[in-house]
């Protein structure tokens, strides 16, 4: 009894493994998917933190199992987007390398000829964290203090700069910055390349501070101020500017820059407490 019930197991497997391999090796015979499916191929290289439109990528239907995983078929999810790395002509686009929110890239948001320039802040210099980017402020340098003499004066160098990003945020969807703004060790802000000059300077050389300008006030309303460090060593200015005295005394406003390139839209040049339109600065001149 017990040698009929084992050879009948024997059986069994060998007939479920017979089973198995016939169908793996019918499997292999048929002929691979001819499904087809639309898939977006970049028409020219696209480089990073460039706005994606029609004109750089082309449909084409190719095998699914040709696609990338993440590959986009959709022209409407690609333009307007934005190319978060050099996308290689050819090549297919996907998901993963671009981004719908194009505002939240910090080179889209610097106006032409700006720069970004991050400063160290703490939730005293930068009004308790509660300054947020879009906010227009002030920046104070204090002086190191001497051995003798009175205490240095504080000045306020530059005038209604606007702020890029607290910390790594571009954007606050909230009215209250959250904890990891407030609680952030760097504000970055829009400046001239004049101005970042001065701006790294006076960081390198000075304890900065901010101070928040309220939206309603014009940038204009005060002059900037001077800042005085005996020793320093004043940063180079821009061509066709007259040299300062010894004893390094800077002031921004910064002369005029060059004629800068025309514009689609208008720009604000904010240079100290002076607004230039770029579109007429060389005009200007």
């Amino acid at each position: 009894m017990n040698v009929r019930r084992t050879t009948l197991l024997i059986a069994i497997v060998i007939a479920v493994g017979t089973g198995w391999i016939t169908l793996t090796y019918l499997s292999a015979l048929k002929p691979p998917s001819t499904e087809q499916r639309p898939v977006l191929i970049a028409a020219q290289e696209i480089p990073a933190r460039e706005r994606i439109t029609s004109v750089m990528f082309v449909r084409e239907m190719r095998p699914a199992p040709a696609l990338e995983p993440d590959a986009i078929g959709n022209p409407n999810q690609a333009i307007g987007s934005l190319a978060l790395i050099t996308i290689p002509a050819g090549s297919q686009l996907t998901a993963s390398q671009i981004g719908t929110n194009v505002a939240s890239a910090l080179p889209v948001r610097l106006a032409p000829g700006m720069r970004a320039v991050s400063i160290p802040v703490d939730r005293v210099k930068d009004v308790s964290g509660l300054i947020q980017p879009g906010d227009r402020v002030d920046v104070i340098a204090i002086p190191p203090a001497r051995s003798n003499g009175p205490p240095p004066r504080a000045v306020t160098i530059f005038r209604g700069i606007r702020v890029l990003a607290v910390g790594n945020a571009l954007e606050n969807p909230s009215a209250t910055p959250s904890p990891q703004e407030q609680e952030a060790t760097t504000v970055t802000l829009e400046v001239t390349p004049h101005q970042a000059d001065l701006l790294a300077w006076a960081d390198a050389n000075a304890t900065l501070r901010l101070a928040l300008r309220s939206p309603r006030e014009s940038i204009r309303t005060e002059p900037v101020e001077e800042l005085t460090i005996s020793g320093g060593t004043q940063p180079a200015p821009p061509p066709n500017v007259p040299v300062m005295p010894p004893g390094f005394a800077f002031a921004s406003p910064a002369p005029r820059p060059p004629a800068a390139p025309a514009y689609d839209s208008p720009v604000e040049l904010i240079i100290g407490d002076q607004v230039v339109d770029p579109r007429s600065a060389g005009a200007n001149q």
